[in-house]
């Protein structure tokens, strides 16, 4: 039996840019059956896809046993922040 999607999600990391480039992750969340078959507050799982279209070319990547989840996200653009402003901190005292 084939598992049905019970949520998905889109989000453009570029929604301005009308250059024909976009990078898009979709996210679908399906139910494992472990909600209702054993009382788990859980029972999701993930499958989320990363593409590039350019000028009607696409490139995509299943991430199925790599999930970009809020936690590593939010780690990410911690990440991201602290060596922008080491970046600045640099040439600032130059």
């Amino acid at each position: 039996m084939k598992e049905e999607c019970i949520k998905k999600h889109v989000f453009v990391f570029n929604p301005k840019d009308n250059g024909g480039e976009q990078l898009i992750l979709t996210t679908e969340f399906f139910d494992n059956g472990d909600c209702a078959a054993y009382g788990f507050s859980g029972g999701v799982y993930t499958n989320q896809q990363l593409s590039l279209q350019s000028y009607g070319n696409s490139a995509s990547m299943n991430l199925y046993g790599i999930v970009l989840s809020p936690e590593n996200l939010r780690q990410l653009a911690n990440e991201l922040e602290s060596m922008k402003l080491e970046a600045i901190h640099s040439i600032r005292n130059k």
